[in-house]
């Protein structure tokens, strides 16, 4: 059994280090509700890369949601010190997070 504990951060500026982060799981949700709009990982890009990459998801939030705003939140993960952050187990991870949640962005994961 792997143990996995994801300790989630709401990015406050345009200088938080985990925007840089390249293998992680991170979320957009509403500015002031307790909703997830997306789930998505970061793997081989960094976080704030897959953010700008989501234009037609943005203009889908505005039109479909009426929100002209975000938060954007990124998970610290911590695993058992015998195992390795794959990107097999982070698609993993991802993927059992959108079936727990079901944001509505994650539609085609659904």
């Amino acid at each position: 059994m792997i143990d996995i504990v994801l300790d989630w951060h709401f990015i406050q500026s345009r200088d938080d280090p985990r925007w840089h982060y390249n293998r992680a799981l991170y979320a957009y949700l509403p500015p002031r509700r307790p909703e997830v709009l997306y789930i998505g990982k970061a793997d081989g890009c960094s976080v704030r890369q897959r953010w700008i990459e989501k234009d037609s998801f943005w203009h889908d939030v505005e039109c479909d949601c009426r929100l002209r705003s975000h938060r954007v939140v990124v998970a610290d993960i911590s695993i058992s010190d015998d195992c390795r952050l794959t990107r097999e187990l982070l698609a993993d991870v991802e993927s059992l997070l959108i079936c727990a949640v079901q944001p509505w962005g994650n539609i085609q994961c659904r």
